[in-house]
């Protein structure tokens, strides 16, 4: 009687194990497509730039992080004030475009 509990224990403990091992496999195996799936949107996102002297204001709020249509806007009229910008950091010229924003964009900015 005590061979055949230690047999059951034995095999219910190797069952359990392999059912874990599968378990486990399974949902690695199922998140890996959304990692990559997330890493090609980051990917898709960096690549499309914006040139910052001919994009219009609605494509600018569309493109740039944390520019919306008011700061848009103003990147627009700035440009139209003084002239295409030459480099990232004329940005910081117009009102409500600071540190954190610009470098939020700089890689996404063509000229």
């Amino acid at each position: 009687m005590k061979a055949f509990k230690t047999l059951l224990a034995s095999g219910l403990m190797t069952g359990f194990l392999l059912s874990g091992s599968a378990l486990a496999a399974e949902p690695a195996g199922a998140a890996e497509p959304a990692v990559k799936q997330t890493q090609t949107v980051t990917q898709n996102a960096a690549s499309d730039k914006i040139n910052i002297n001919s994009a219009t204001a609605s494509e600018i709020s569309k493109s740039l992080i944390g520019i919306g249509a008011k700061k848009a806007e103003a990147i627009v009229q700035y440009r139209e004030k003084h002239g295409n910008f030459t480099e990232a950091e004329q940005l910081l010229e117009v009102q409500g475009i600071g540190k954190a924003t610009l470098d939020k964009n700089r890689d996404r900015l063509t000229f």
